[in-house]
């Protein structure tokens, strides 16, 4: 073979190689970011950097985004590293990912160690996040008021300002170049900055400074520390009566300042209630027994006095972030508390395989149209009133009435693995819900609640009797 034709040869084989890499390669990094997703969501989170490092390391946004995560809480062996977080989150956004661009938002609002609030920036990605389409849009979108209150007029305008100086930015890197320009020798690439040692180690709460001293949102001082004396040896103990610690510098009351942390929180549904004695009530669901420590301990900083009790239940995704959406859908006003109650019929909270699934449900002091919905671990939602054989179901003021008994239109009876906590959804609603066409028994329940909202959003019950809701928390398990 002569020499001209081994080179043709060779450049044949690298072409054929590259064009397999660029054929190849989002599909490669898609089943790296799928891989990442299953191992963190088991709790693997070496496998789960493993994964996601191969996919981001291909350019792959949602990589680049798990990466960032694993830096913002500071998860497996990795210390918690916000400025690790902000290269990889910073990447993702440039593609136009919104949960990235959401996340930024929240690390530069409340800072960290080495990592300055900025609140100018933190408005920047919001705005940015709530003008993309999605669930993470959506969020932003919902989040923003509350940002609205926090930042001020002039950090508000210039995150705007930085916004739209960012789209312009990217616009113009985009557009076709006018004319051929003379090549340059490429920036250099900066690394992110490498793990710094954590100043104290085991800080719970991922989207709070690591301090010693419980850090406020910016613009509000942190609050003293209080510790509680000692008695002396053989001294009895005083007892003291619980109260909330003060307000800090800015006047901010600590059941504020720990409500805005907890809706900081991913894939929680968690509500709050102060006693007349200053001690707070936290209950609701979170992902994992790291999510819940970090609330007992944030609790414990911010009520230093008091008795806080918490009554947290742990659900972990995907049935979070159903419950999750549930919650903002009660944020945003469209679903209210009320005097709603269910139960299963036996007054327990286990499902055994096969067992009936028979639900009590106490209605309002006024009439309501209801709908009951069983929602799975894998993601789905089963509708079990209405249904085919109860088109409508209707319950007078005050009713109760307990729907699956056998021989009373429809029965339905718990099925098989995968077995865990999942929960069934009770809406009211004075008026019946246009849900548009008919649904299918079973379908996607992010397709369900998107639709539910919409619902929610049209109907207009009239004073005094609002949409209200409950949910039933249930464990399932083989028979």
């Amino acid at each position: 073979m002569s020499g001209s034709a081994s080179r043709r040869r060779l450049a044949w084989s690298m072409a054929a190689v590259l064009g397999l890499l660029i054929a190849f390669g989002p599909t490669v990094a898609r089943a790296d970011v799928a891989a990442g997703q299953q191992a963190f969501d088991k709790g693997d989170y070496a496998r789960a950097m493993s994964e996601w490092q191969s996919a981001a390391d291909k350019g792959d946004a949602e990589g680049q985004l798990g990466l960032g995560k694993l830096f913002e809480f500071g998860l497996g062996d990795l210390a918690q590293n916000y400025k690790r977080a902000d290269f990889w989150y910073r990447k993702a956004a440039e593609q136009n990912n919104a949960e990235a661009q959401y996340r930024l938002a929240l690390i530069w609002a409340v800072g960290g160690d080495d990592f300055p609030p900025d609140r100018a920036e933190a408005y920047k990605w919001l705005v940015l996040a709530a003008d993309s389409k999605g669930v993470w849009g959506t969020r932003a979108a919902e989040v923003k008021p509350q940002f609205d209150r926090l930042v001020g007029p002039a950090d508000q305008a210039k995150g705007k300002k930085l916004a739209a100086d960012w789209k312009d930015e990217r616009a113009k890197a985009n557009a076709p170049p006018v004319a051929a320009q003379t090549p340059s020798s490429p920036a250099p690439v900066t690394p992110p900055p490498a793990i710094p040692n954590s100043k104290c180690a085991g800080w719970p709460f991922p989207t709070l400074p690591c301090t010693e001293d419980f850090p406020a949102f910016p613009g509000a001082a942190p609050q003293q520390r209080v510790v509680p004396p000692v008695p002396a040896q053989n001294e009895p103990a005083t007892t003291t009566t619980p109260s909330a610690a003060p307000p800090s510098a800015s006047g901010e009351p600590p059941i504020d300042q720990l409500n805005k942390a907890l809706v900081q929180i991913d894939c929680a549904a968690l509500r709050t209630h102060l006693s007349a004695q200053g001690a707070p009530s936290i209950w609701g669901t979170v992902p994992d027994d790291q999510q819940k420590a970090k609330i007992v301990q944030l609790a414990a900083r911010l009520f230093p006095n008091g008795r806080p009790e918490i009554t947290v239940e742990i659900v972990p995704p995907p049935l979070c972030r159903m419950l999750a959406a549930l919650n903002a859908i009660r944020l945003s006003g469209q679903l209210s508390d009320g005097n709603l109650s269910l139960r299963l019929a036996n007054g327990a909270t286990q499902l055994r395989e096969g067992d009936l699934i028979q639900v009590e449900v106490r209605g309002p002091t006024y009439p309501v149209n209801v709908r009951i919905d069983y929602f799975s671990i894998g993601g789905q939602v089963l509708h079990l009133w209405p249904n085919n054989d109860e088109a409508t179901v209707f319950l007078t003021a005050g009713e109760t009435r307990v729907f699956g008994q056998p021989g009373a239109h429809k029965v339905w009876a718990a099925g098989g693995a995968p077995f865990g906590t999942e929960f069934i959804l009770v809406i009211a609603t004075p008026a019946a819900l246009e849900l548009g066409a008919p649904r299918r028994p079973v379908e996607s329940a992010d397709d369900y609640l998107r639709d539910l909202r919409t619902a929610l959003g049209r109907s207009r019950p009239p004073p005094g009797t609002p949409n209200i809701a409950g949910v039933l928390m249930v464990h399932t398990g083989p028979h």
